[in-house]
């Protein structure tokens, strides 16, 4: 076995009793403090809880209402004037990219968990470092400046947690070995990836439909196509329909796995 790794910090006495002695010069344990209980288990945001399924409510009612007509009108017209296709096709392209990526990450993440974090870390400093350098031999001065003040400042961040980075990693070495031993979060992580595949879909069809209701274009005397105004107000609340629903799905993955490594280190003893 390796030795243990020496992080940099201040000794502090644990709150709870472990049948061991404080040392000296540890903070002494708080006269009010009070263990925590169990809590029950409820829904503590129904407020957003509701928005959340009115939200995804709209937007299925947006589809039925506009969605489906735009794409049987973008497939089945031959004359349609916009090609909607290319906006699915991307849409599923991407899901099934991230899907890929985030099962080669997961793997690595799982092979070399030690090195990660340095190895992220340097590869960000020399990413921004070459991007200062080819901005600069492409004759974008202005582009090799701002290069050049990320880098810097990446150097500076680099060298201000390198002393944590051990810490860090024992954390993560810990959570894979969690992960490992409670290999169903990574099912229930896939179920959450793949939901939040079907809902950019969904969106999409949704976008596509209320741009086709709210788009008219016609071609003018010089022959030129000519569309109204786009609809700004309702573009927003579509992006904010969009990135609330995600961060609900991801906030559900991160606390699920947070409650799985939570509980495998309260009831297990790991070595590193």
């Amino acid at each position: 076995m390796s030795e243990p790794v020496v992080v940099q910090g201040t000794t502090v006495a644990s709150p709870y009793d472990h049948g061991v002695a404080v040392q000296s010069g540890s903070a002494p344990i708080s006269d009010d403090f009070t263990k925590g209980s169990k809590q029950e288990v409820r829904c503590r945001d129904p407020i957003f809880a509701l928005l959340l399924y009115a939200n995804v409510g709209a937007i299925c009612g947006v589809v039925g209402a506009y969605g489906t007509a735009a794409f049987e009108k973008a497939f089945g017209d031959a004359n349609s004037t916009v090609d909607w296709a290319p906006y699915l096709y991307a849409a599923a392209v991407t899901g099934i990219f991230s899907m890929v990526l985030a099962g080669i990450m997961f793997l690595v993440m799982m092979r070399i968990p030690q090195f990660l974090i340095k190895t992220s870390l340097i590869f960000v400093v020399i990413l921004s470092g070459v991007w200062c350098v080819i901005a600069f031999v492409g004759g974008n001065i202005i582009g090799g400046i701002i290069g050049a003040v990320f880098f810097a400042l990446m150097m500076c961040y680099a060298r201000a947690v390198w002393s944590r980075i051990p810490f860090a990693t024992c954390n993560l070495v810990t959570a894979m070995t969690a992960v490992k031993l409670n290999c169903g979060v990574v099912f229930a992580s896939y179920f959450f990836l793949l939901l939040a595949f079907g809902w950019s879909i969904l969106w999409t069809i949704a976008l596509v439909g209320i741009w086709d209701d709210t788009i008219t274009c016609v071609v003018n005397e010089a022959g030129q196509n000519v569309c109204t105004e786009v609809n700004y107000g309702i573009l927003f609340g579509m992006f904010v329909s969009y990135f609330f629903t995600h961060q609900v799905i991801q906030n559900t993955i991160h606390v699920t796995v947070a409650g799985v490594v939570g509980k495998y280190c309260k009831c297990t003893y790991v070595y590193i």
